[in-house]
């Protein structure tokens, strides 16, 4: 298990990573369970399915890369072939622009895990080529479970060449997260969601594509929630409501 503390202006929000079951805490105005893989029902907790994909690291690692799909294995040795160098918890700096950049490209919203986060809570592998940092993804973890968390890279990049050591390069990270954490004991290995929903998102059904490469299973977790704090839900609903006021503006 692995607990986050984060504070969201002057609310203090605890996260709880991979515990089986929900419980009550104390000393802050919200908790967030993820990756529960229990289903139950808790007084005062809103519960949320999250459908993932998950490989048993319980395997022998042979059988693991027998698993993936040919032409990721192919990828794989490739990226090493081609001198992709994999570095663990470095390049933070490097990695925070990487997707600092990406999300603006592709127009997503600003990331709020920074730095001191990678650092505190995080395991960082990047990939480098030539001194340089072209993709990398930062996972949590506990004494049993790792869990991909954010990825990034400079997909966009035109040279045509570069783009195909990035994908190489993202796959060969794959494999060495997986390795690192057979190597520490741990039992499952959570590629950080997959897409099950019932309304067609071809960048959602891109990025299943990517992680079923690699094998695993699909299965169902769950989030609880619980504010503690009566201002916390006063100041979420007033967020709210701003957004979709902005939302509708916009129409």
């Amino acid at each position: 298990m692995l607990e986050i503390d984060r504070k969201i202006y002057s609310f203090k929000i605890k996260e709880v990573w991979f515990s089986e079951y929900p419980f009550d805490v104390r000393d802050c105005d919200a908790v967030i369970f993820r990756e529960c893989k229990n289903n139950v029902e808790m007084d005062g907790f809103n519960k949320e399915e999250f459908t993932t994909l998950i490989i048993d690291l319980t395997q022998d690692l042979d059988q693991i890369f027998q698993d993936m799909s040919d032409s990721y294995r192919k990828n794989i040795r490739k990226a090493e072939k081609e001198g992709i160098v994999i570095k663990r918890n470095e390049n933070y700096e490097a990695f925070y622009k990487i997707n600092e950049d990406f999300r603006k490209q592709k127009k997503l919203p600003p990331s709020n895990i920074d730095i001191n986060y990678m650092k505190k809570y995080g395991t960082l592998f990047t990939a480098e080529i030539e001194g340089e940092v072209i993709a990398g993804s930062l996972n949590l973890e506990d004494s049993k479970n790792i869990r991909g968390l954010l990825g990034a890279s400079k997909r966009l990049e035109s040279d045509k060449r570069m783009k195909r050591l990035i994908a190489d390069a993202n796959k060969l990270i794959t494999w060495e997260e997986i390795k690192y954490a057979k190597s520490k004991g741990l039992v499952e290995y959570d590629l950080g969601g997959y897409y099950t929903g019932s309304v067609k998102d071809e960048e959602k059904e891109r990025i299943n594509y990517f992680k079923k490469g690699f094998g695993g299973r699909i299965v169902t977790h769950y989030i609880y929630k619980k504010d503690y704090s009566m201002f916390y839900r006063l100041a979420k609903s007033l967020h709210r409501s701003m957004n979709k006021m902005k939302y509708n503006l916009c129409l």
